[in-house]
């Protein structure tokens, strides 16, 4: 059976972390605290970050989320709830409308 070179590196990985847990070597090593998940949301509460917060028709507010027009429609109904990832961008949406719009904002090319 031949080899391959991300089988090699994961027996390569391996035998580090053995070596490391014997004490014959020191991997570099970080602590990450971990995030709280995103908040769930209720339909009103995605409805008032579009319009309080945003100002944004649903037609808007999707584009910016890069989701359909449906999606916002189905989240404000309260017919389907937002992912993970979509709740995390609302949060952001809800404490900081800046930060959001700036991200989505495309840059200028530099002037040469």
């Amino acid at each position: 059976m031949k080899k391959t070179k991300l089988g090699q590196e994961l027996l390569k990985g391996m035998k580090e972390i053995i070596a490391h847990q014997e004490g014959k070597m020191t991997l570099r090593t970080s602590e990450l605290e971990m995030l709280e998940p995103p908040p769930e949301l209720s339909a009103k509460a995605v409805a008032n970050i579009r319009s309080q917060n945003l100002h944004m028709s649903q037609g808007v507010f999707a584009k910016l989320l890069g989701v359909s027009v449906r999606v916002v429609q189905s989240w404000e109904q309260g017919d389907k709830k937002p992912s993970g990832a979509a709740r995390r961008l609302l949060q952001v949406a809800a404490r900081d409308p800046k930060a959001l719009l700036l991200a989505a904002t495309p840059r200028k090319a530099k002037a040469s």
